[in-house]
């Protein structure tokens, strides 16, 4: 098997020159290497940050199975407060619901379990709430021009409603500051 630096750096040299267009056979021996990356802890954190990067959510929900999070819960816990900040607010959001489970399933023995997974929880929620009123409010675009064909008073409800959810974000974000530090 390719060391996991190799194949962290071949990854991201096809993704920069554009000619990763093929899928990536996540099946493979080298996706291994995320786990042989989250395992090896602080030192590869980096390196198993930009594999996850070139990765759906999906899989590497299934490289990080209830086994391996069960042998390598502090690492992993590591991980996965590093890489829930950098994925998009609504693929975080989806993301931070298995996280979730995962501190309350599978890590729960791990000090701070439930604290770590509101926290995580909470950030995503606070996320996802304010791209949504930043999409709610981008709705205005679909109003103007000359093929528009949806009516100026939707997007002035949307601007309302987008105003509600930011308030809800600004809530949660509130509710975040609240929570209790966890390490």
């Amino acid at each position: 098997m390719a060391s996991s630096v190799t194949v962290s750096n071949r990854l991201k040299a096809l993704f920069r020159s554009g000619s990763a267009v093929a899928p990536i056979d996540w099946t493979s021996t080298e996706v291994t290497d995320l786990r042989a990356l989250v395992a090896a802890g602080d030192s590869a954190l980096h390196d198993a940050l930009d594999l996850a990067s070139t990765m759906s959510v999906s899989a590497v929900e299934q490289q990080l199975d209830y086994d391996f999070l069960e042998n390598h819960a502090e690492d992993a816990s590591r991980f996965l407060r590093a890489w829930l900040p950098r994925l998009r607010p609504f693929e975080r959001m989806q993301a931070a619901e298995w996280v979730t489970t995962q501190y309350l399933l599978t890590m729960v023995h791990l000090d701070h379990a439930h604290g770590i997974a509101a926290r995580l929880q909470m950030e995503a929620l606070a996320a996802a709430a304010g791209e949504l009123a930043d999409t709610l409010d981008e709705f205005w675009a679909l109003t103007d021009g000359p093929d528009a064909e949806v009516d100026v008073s939707v997007a002035t409800a949307l601007q309302g409603l987008a105003t509600t959810v930011r308030e809800v974000s600004a809530r949660l974000s509130a509710e975040v500051a609240a929570l209790p530090p966890t390490p």
